[in-house]
């Protein structure tokens, strides 16, 4: 058995030595099939980690016109009063908004208050130090994502409405906040000239009151996170039209793969027929079309994970001041494995099943 198959495996490799180009231009189709269907499924993660907050146990109040998670909204510390009256334990305010003359300039921007801001996110300081209560207002920490974007790092300078801030520390949080530069609330109040008005405050969900809910003054209560998700949600269509057009050039690549492999073993076909006469089993022939189906995989897989790792880390999707970072995980790659291994099983089987069906015996006498 081990004889018969090393045989098999010399036929094959040796046949993808001689139509060597022909190797090459099929393993370079898979490798764009698999680069697109990874480089997708990689930002499918990436927006949606991103626009997804674990907060389950927090409300915002904001203004009910706007959306509170990321800029826009605007209301009166008096809310401040209205919600300690319904006997709310935890009322931190917060302002956020977007700085800038264009989308090109844009930055997100957060007023935080500084003796309870690490109460609502976690998050690691990659370089330098957090803000402290103590410290003078025109400092700030930036988002590792604005760092990068803009080269910032700590001890530089960010010019926020045409005011400069001492960069104090680079912080990440693993979501759209690491696109984000962090000020004092107080500071940020004079930046925006807003009084003593903020755009937010965060409060716990202690069944007082809940999402969705309504209060005096034409504010809203919502979840935590739950509009950033639905801004996430906005563009998964799109993403899945393009995964739509991947999986159909899969499917493109695995016919065109069992196509190549039915002419290799067409012109191999006496050589099969004589093996089969000999006592070599029915498996042989898929033996053969999987020993080359698996050669221009595997130059496939490796091309197309070069291309990945190009693509992955040398482009960076920015909209409007957010950047989108891919992610891969083992999921991702398991899927793909699976995706890569469907391409050419595929393959492999559909131009089997046809040679099974011929009698190779009879094309020993063929001319």
């Amino acid at each position: 058995m081990m004889s018969e198959f090393l045989v098999i495996l010399r036929l094959g490799v040796h046949d993808l030595f001689e139509h060597r180009r022909l190797l090459l231009i099929m393993s370079f189709s898979i490798a764009i099939a698999t680069a697109m269907y990874t480089f997708l499924v990689a930002y499918r993660n990436g927006l949606s980690s991103e626009f997804n907050e674990q907060t389950s146990n927090l409300l915002v109040v904001h203004d009910n016109q706007n959306v509170g998670d990321i800029t826009g909204s605007r209301i009166s510390s008096q809310a401040a009063e209205t919600l300690a009256g319904l006997g709310i334990s935890m009322i931190i305010p917060e302002i956020r908004a977007v700085t800038g003359t264009s989308i090109q300039n844009a930055t997100l921007l957060r007023g935080i208050d500084l003796a309870q801001y690490t109460r609502l996110e976690s998050f690691k300081i990659l370089s330098g130090r957090r803000l402290k209560p103590e410290d003078p207002p025109r400092l700030a920490m930036v988002g590792v994502l604005l760092a990068d974007r803009e080269d910032l790092k700590a001890g530089d300078r960010i010019s926020l409405r045409g005011r400069d801030f001492t960069i104090v520390g680079i912080f990440q949080n693993d979501t759209y906040m690491d696109n984000q530069a962090w000020i004092s609330l107080s500071a940020a109040q004079a930046l925006l000239a807003w009084g003593q008005d903020v755009s937010v405050y965060i409060i716990p969900d202690e069944g007082i009151l809940h999402d969705g809910g309504a209060l005096p003054g034409g504010l809203s209560v919502t979840r935590k996170g739950g509009t950033l998700r639905l801004i996430a949600a906005q563009y998964q269509p799109m993403l899945n039209i393009w995964q739509i057009v991947s999986l159909a050039l899969g499917l493109g690549v695995s016919l065109t793969l069992a196509n190549v492999l039915w002419r290799l073993a067409w012109l191999r076909r006496r050589e099969i027929a004589i093996l089969r006469t000999i006592g070599f089993p029915t498996i042989s022939t898929v033996a053969y079309l999987l020993v080359q189906a698996g050669g221009i995989t595997l130059l496939g897989v490796l091309l197309g994970g070069l291309f990945t790792v190009v693509f992955t880390t040398g482009i960076r999707l920015t909209v409007s001041s957010f950047t989108i970072v891919p992610r891969l995980g083992l999921m991702t790659l398991l899927g793909n494995l699976g995706w890569v291994g469907l391409i050419m099983f595929a393959g492999s089987l559909l131009p089997a099943w046809w040679l099974s069906r011929l009698n190779l015996a009879q094309l020993l006498h063929s001319k």
